[in-house]
């Protein structure tokens, strides 16, 4: 006997709405941004709340909307070419010294450069449970 089982759906979009598509990448970006925060850099805090958090060709997207987010993330010192000051006038182009920042003036004493990997290094269980959670609320 032979069984013969066909999907009305392809396989990819019946993956993608079992697990709440569009709606599930949202949360799994605010979910990261939630447990990233304690290692974002954050004097003034600002860099902390300057986030978005989005959907974005088929993944969840946490974008620091800062100027200097990048500076701050790859964690290295750049200053400017005219002045040699870290804090460059607006146009100013900066040369990277490769001079680890530091970050210990942070009000978040777990700050490091490259935050998203260090949370998933301490919380990456968590964060794996919670976006399992989520999606079986919303199955």
């Amino acid at each position: 006997m032979v069984t013969e089982f066909r999907w009305n759906k392809p396989i990819p979009q019946i993956a993608k709405e079992a697990t709440g598509g569009r709606r599930t990448l949202l949360f799994m970006a605010n979910e990261a941004r939630r447990l990233m925060s304690p290692y974002v850099p954050a004097r003034d805090m600002i860099l902390d709340r300057n986030v978005r958090t989005y959907v974005e060709d088929g993944s969840g997207v946490v974008h620091y909307l800062s100027p200097y987010a990048r500076y701050q993330y790859h964690g290295l010192l750049m200053v400017s070419r005219i002045t040699g000051s870290p804090w460059a006038k607006r146009g100013e182009s900066k040369v990277l010294l490769g001079i680890p920042l530091n970050h210990s003036g942070s009000r978040h004493p777990l700050a490091t450069a490259e935050w998203d990997k260090a949370m998933m290094t301490a919380k990456g269980g968590a964060y794996t449970q919670a976006v399992q959670n989520y999606i079986r609320r919303k199955g």
